[in-house]
């Protein structure tokens, strides 16, 4: 690569500085991940995801069908078989103590506007996005997110992997406490993994999870080409998983 043909890169840093200066300037009403996704409503960086999105035809048809699923009942879906991926989802939940429509109180309003239906899709199926991967709910969301931004650039997540990113590279710079501080490399690594395994993984957008709650979750992510991380950042690696022996 010559000098010159830097230049390329030189316009995507200031299509990046542009989206960073979106940030800065909306900071006073950023106090949730809710609000950066907000932020980013019909902008340019959720249009070009959108694009993307329908450039893949499954993708494209769960635009048409504006499909969402029923709710997840966690206490039904723990009735599942131990191998099932309801059961492994519901544990997983119950043991973190979460709620899967945890954003009930930033609902769209309705679905009609494609940026909406792509935000509440994202965060229905965050949750399984962990339980399929094996990141967990710590560093691992760096590597989670990795996925939507890898595969279809989802603007909110591919800002935060940016600022985790560099919080890491100069940890100087960001306001983050000492107790908190994770090594430039466990970000890199875990950000390596989640763009490795979203490119090898099929389209995980039109994936219908809500219809596979049955399946084993290895079937699952067979039919998905997905090798989940079970060491390091992974919530297999959480005490009340091994206790109950999921592997």
């Amino acid at each position: 690569m010559g000098y010159m043909d830097l230049m390329s890169k030189v316009e995507n840093i200031e299509l990046l500085g542009g989206m960073i200066k979106h940030l800065v300037t909306n900071r006073g009403k950023l106090d949730t991940v809710f609000d950066l996704e907000d932020g980013f409503r019909d902008t340019i960086w959720m249009k070009n995801c959108i694009e993307r999105l329908k450039e893949d035809p499954e993708s494209a048809k769960m635009f048409e069908e504006r499909y969402m699923g029923p709710e997840y009942n966690l206490d039904e879906l723990l009735k599942l078989p131990k191998e099932s991926l309801g059961y492994n989802y519901a544990f997983l939940m119950k043991t973190m103590g979460f709620e899967p429509h945890f954003y009930r109180a930033r609902d769209r309003p309705s679905l009609e506007n494609d940026s909406d239906y792509v935000t509440m899709r994202v965060r229905k199926t965050h949750d399984l996005y962990h339980t399929i991967s094996g990141f967990n709910m710590a560093i691992g969301e760096i590597g989670v997110i990795a996925l939507n931004v890898t595969q279809y650039s989802y603007p909110a997540f591919m800002l935060i992997d940016l600022v985790a990113v560099g919080a890491a590279c100069f940890p100087g710079l960001a306001n983050i406490p000492q107790s908190e501080k994770i090594q430039s490399s466990t970000v890199f690594e875990t950000l390596a993994k989640g763009i490795k395994m979203a490119r090898e993984a099929k389209p995980l957008f039109p994936v219908k999870f809500e219809e596979m709650v049955e399946m084993p979750i290895d079937e699952v992510r067979k039919k998905l080409n997905i090798v989940p991380l079970k060491d390091g950042p992974s919530w297999y690696q959480y005490p009340k998983i091994k206790e109950a022996g999921i592997h």
